[in-house]
């Protein structure tokens, strides 16, 4: 079959090694081994997966409906699933997956029928498994047979995984499983497969003379991948002349690796663990940080060799383990099967400052095994306990809903595993129910409430809503989730009506109403009074629905200067006070604002009360519903006489600056784009801005930052320094964000261009997204698909341009909105409001910290021209540095507070450092001395953000390091 690399996607190409990729085993493993039955079905399946790379979201779905993929073996069975259930030549009509198992008469779970599929004429039970394996044998040591091949974290030798497949496929003897699966599947032949793949690691001086497997026991296929291990840092990095290198999670172990881009990186998918790409880097990076890991967790690394290909891509060229130096298999080579567990005692003490791999270990690696563990019982008798069926056998009922909230709440308390399966069956019945009779699952919720209501349960209703979105979609917005459901009106209206009696939380009523898509009616004023009155006898959760549900029907208007508002702000005020309650009690009587803000502040809720702040004086009202669907406004198109122009060399700066030039005072939308944060691991800051838009009426600016800074820095400052100048008016929504990642992506062009304060106007006041201020203002939809794609990837696609030119376009149209009095203005006559005008809107922005307040104080002390121009004239000297903040302790017990500046690439020796300054001992300044005594967060000391020294005195003797110590 043909190889993997041609396909773009990750998750098809580990699919397709899954399913390519020759097996461990080989026909003498004792066990029938799954494998696709001709060449015929093997050209079919290729086929298959060239056209789900085509469109992989029907794989991506179903990964996203499992739980647990973000662990290797979860993922891997996931894939392995999807497979069976959909690929050629399976011809599956229903599965069963997870199936708790006991031994004998026993109540505790000693295994688990993965997977069995229904086929047209046999019921095939799949037992399935990815390992990785090193040959620790040698030509000396006697023949071990499958205990020579060891996990490379010791946790297990083949004989052992061995033993525990034939355990797990035998189950199938048990009357106990047979009875079960004719109960579910019907009277058909039933079949046991084995499925391994995975790698067999050789040691690097062998891997490099033969790649292949030296004499393995029959057991194991010779054909198998292999790939190297050794515990020598040095060999490993320098295996292939040419080669970047890449540490790969876990999640990246399957297929073979493929990294596109400048750098190349090894581009992951929306799953949960596999956001991230994977860097790339040659050896001698990648050396120092495999180094630094070692020093402080005997941990295993996967290292990934990728050699350049003639389609510009770098592809896979080896894989091997670095193992640490303790790393010692002896204890599983004995010649019979022996699995080993890691044990809390023997874990060591976490280190003071982890790697950038050992911090995270569980996603790139494992504690070494320390302690055996006994073998599991027999499954050949084993007992089926599942304690509810995988499928409905009946209609799905209102009373199936309340069983279910009923035992839930206690089954939760209790780890009792038959809450996920029952929640697995619901979930299914209620999307088969949906899609017989749309609006009936509506009913049934309505019906269920009552019932809940009835018997004294209504607070436990929210594991209803937990059956009406996916797993992989909890905490997303209706309108991102693939699930949807229509309403039975009087059945929605029920719901509301249940919420505002009190019988269920109103909050919780709201949200099944939005679930169902329910059409809102107005409420009239004195109706919105009577419930607000009965709602501050309540409790403040009654109110804060309240404020929900008249928000959602736009009936939310409080009188100014009434007794009832002034109560209500104080109740939803008091700590900790609900943003989002508040946020929409702004929108819609945005003249309480200010109110409400000296609310917040008496009550020392100051953080709070400066998000509020900022609609003071707006004024503006939504002129939709702030809850109306998205997908139910039209979309906002850039104008067609409104240009796009892509800026990438210095002629296009010089079109640029002229255009500036020409317009003198402007009025300027901007906002940036930048490599998404990609979630737990990665790093918010590390993403330098790679585009910048800037906005005006007639024309957009796209301004590729990287291609510039390369060949027309010195343009780019004098642009930077006009915008911000007096002559322009800077427009964004999260300005201040999108500035401080400016100066921290390019500090030398912000440096030189920054004022100590600018003119802006700061859209996101009135709303806390983009797009919903698009809606609540325009009545129209910001498409949103864009936003975290690969900015960092060039070319840049048609689809990210027009986003990005978008963006800061609407802007203009969004400030021109707040001054319009048009009834039906075009969006480019919003757009083309004049400076003077938009002046009324502007608030002096000034960042008080960073390279923008380096920058500032320089100027202030009439330095800052004085160092641009000393930086320019020698450019060839200047030394990029970094700066250390650290604590000397003195003979006598005194402290002195120092900060070592140093050239970026050196290192600092604390020992050096400790006999320059001629103390007892010195050591990195911790995060509370960082804010007290040098009055900056981490990560942001510079060498004129901290307080000035009284005194000063350097040493340039640490290793290249000047440090600057303050008496």
């Amino acid at each position: 079959m043909e190889t993997t690399s041609g396909l773009q996607s990750k998750v098809v190409r580990d699919l397709a090694w899954l399913i390519q990729a020759p097996p461990v085993l080989s026909e003498h493993a004792g066990m029938q081994l799954l494998a696709l039955p001709d060449a015929a079905a093997e050209r079919a399946t290729q086929d298959w997966l060239v056209s789900l790379d085509q469109d992989p979201q029907e794989l991506l779905s179903a990964l996203g409906a499992q739980s647990g993929v973000r662990r290797l073996g979860f993922y891997a069975a996931a894939l392995t699933q999807f497979w069976l259930e959909n690929g050629p030549s399976w011809d599956t009509r229903r599965s069963l997956s997870a199936v708790p198992l006991s031994s004998g008469r026993s109540r505790i779970t000693a295994g688990q029928l993965k997977l069995v599929c229904l086929r047209p004429r046999e019921a095939l039970h799949v037992e399935s498994s990815v390992k990785f394996f090193a040959d620790a044998s040698s030509e000396e040591a006697p023949d071990l047979g499958t205990s020579s091949y060891v996990g490379p974290f010791l946790h297990e030798n083949l004989a052992w995984r061995l033993a525990e497949a034939r355990r797990k496929v035998t189950c199938t003897e048990s009357l106990s499983v047979q009875d079960f699966l004719r109960r579910e599947l019907g009277q058909v032949q039933l079949r046991s497969v084995y499925f391994l793949k995975g790698y067999i690691f050789k040691p690097l001086e062998e891997f490099r003379r033969f790649r292949k497997l030296r004499s393995p026991p029959k057991e194991v296929n010779p054909e198998c991948s292999t790939g190297w291990y050794t515990t020598d840092i040095s060999a490993a990095l320098n295996l292939t002349p040419g080669a970047r290198l890449a540490v790969l999670p876990k999640l990246f172990w399957l297929g073979p690796a493929v990294a596109r881009g400048d750098p190349p990186v090894i581009l992951g998918e929306d799953l949960p663990g596999q956001q991230e790409a994977v860097a790339t880097d040659w050896p001698d990076k990648v050396r120092q940080d495999v180094e630094e890991h070692f020093g402080k967790v005997q941990s295993a690394l996967l290292l990934c060799e990728l050699m350049p290909s003639t389609d510009g891509l770098w592809v896979e060229h080896s894989r091997g383990f670095v193992l640490p130096p303790v790393w010692d298999p002896t204890s599983l080579m004995t010649g019979q099967p022996q699995g080993m567990k890691s044990t809390a005692e023997h874990e060591p003490s976490a280190p003071d400052a982890p790697s950038k791999w050992s911090n995270q270990r569980r996603k790139y690696s494992e504690r070494l095994a320390d302690t055996a563990r006994q073998p599991a019982p027999s499954l050949a008798d084993a007992g089926v306990h599942i304690a509810v069926p995988q499928r409905l056998s009946e209609d799905l009922t209102a009373q199936h809903l309340t069983s279910y909230v009923l035992a839930a709440k206690s089954a939760a308390r209790k780890g009792d595993g038959s809450r996920i399966q029952r929640k697995r069956l619901l979930h299914g019945a209620v999307q088969e129910s949906e899609a017989a009779t749309p609006g009936s699952v509506c009913r049934l919720v309505s019906e269920a409430l009552q019932q809940l209501v009835e018997v004294s349960h209504p607070s436990d209703s929210h594991f209803l809503l937990e059956l009406l979105v996916k797993p992989s979609e909890v905490g997303l917005a209706v309108r991102d989730c693939s699930l949807t459901f229509e309403a039975q009106p009087c059945a929605a209206r029920r719901i509301l009506d249940l919420g505002i009696a009190g019988g269920v939380c109103l909050r919780l009523a709201v949200k099944f109403a939005f679930r169902f898509q329910f059409s809102w009616d107005s409420v009239d004023t004195a109706s919105a009074a009577s419930l607000f009155e009965a709602a501050l006898a309540s409790d403040r959760s009654r109110l804060a629905g309240l404020v929900e549900y008249l928000a959602a029907c736009s009936s939310l208007t409080l009188p100014v200067g009434s007794e009832l508002s002034t109560a209500i702000l104080q109740k939803l005020a008091l700590p900790p006070a609900d943003f989002a309650v508040l946020d929409l009690l702004c929108q819609h009587s945005p003249e309480h604002t200010m109110e409400l803000t000296d609310i917040l502040v008496s009550h020392g809720q100051l953080k709070l009360a400066r998000k509020i702040e900022a609609r003071r004086g707006d004024g503006s009202a939504p002129r939709v519903a702030v809850h109306e669907s998205p997908e139910e406004l039209p979309e906002i198109r850039l104008p067609a006489e409104v240009e796009v122009s892509l800026i990438s060399d210095g002629c296009g700066l010089d079109a640029l600056l002229q255009h500036l030039a020409e317009a003198g005072e402007s009025v300027v939308g901007m906002d940036a784009e930048w490599k998404p944060w990609e979630g737990r691991g990665s790093d918010r800051g590390g993403s330098p801005v790679q585009l910048l838009q800037l906005a005006w009426a007639e024309v957009v600016y796209l301004l590729d930052m990287p291609a510039l800074v390369a060949d027309a820095e010195l343009k780019l400052v004098q642009l930077l320094e006009i915008l911000c100048s007096p002559s322009c008016i800077l427009v964004g929504f999260n300005l201040e964000g999108d500035l401080r990642q400016l100066a921290d992506s390019y500090p030398w062009l912000m440096s030189g261009a920054w004022r100590s304060t600018i003119e802006a106007v700061e859209m996101s006041g009135t709303s806390a997204s983009l797009d919903g201020l698009c809606a609540s203002v325009l009545g129209l939809r910001l498409e949103k698909s864009q936003q975290r794609s690969r900015w960092d990837l060039r070319p840049l696609s048609a689809q990210q341009l027009a986003y990005a030119a978008l963006d800061a376009w609407v802007l203009l149209a969004l400030l021109g909105a707040r001054d319009s009095h048009l009834e039906l203005p075009s969006l480019r006559t919003l757009a083309s409001l004049p400076y003077g005008h938009a002046k009324r809107f502007t608030r002096r922005l000034e960042l008080d910290g960073g390279v923008c307040a380096v920058a500032s104080t320089l100027a202030s002390l009439s330095q800052g021209k004085a160092l641009q121009a000393l930086v320019r004239e020698h450019r060839s000297q200047v030394v990029v540095c970094k700066t250390l903040a650290c604590v000397a302790t003195l003979a006598a017990g005194a402290r002195r507070l120092c900060l070592a500046v140093l050239p970026e690439s050196a290192e600092m020796s604390l020992a050096q450092l400790t006999s320059s300054l001629g103390c007892a001992s010195a050591r990195l300044a911790s995060t509370e001395e960082l804010r007290e005594h040098f009055r900056q967060p981490r990560g942001s000391v510079g060498p004129i953000g901290p307080a000035l020294p009284s005194s000063a005195s350097t040493d340039r003797r640490s290793r290249g390091a000047c440090s600057c110590t303050v008496h």
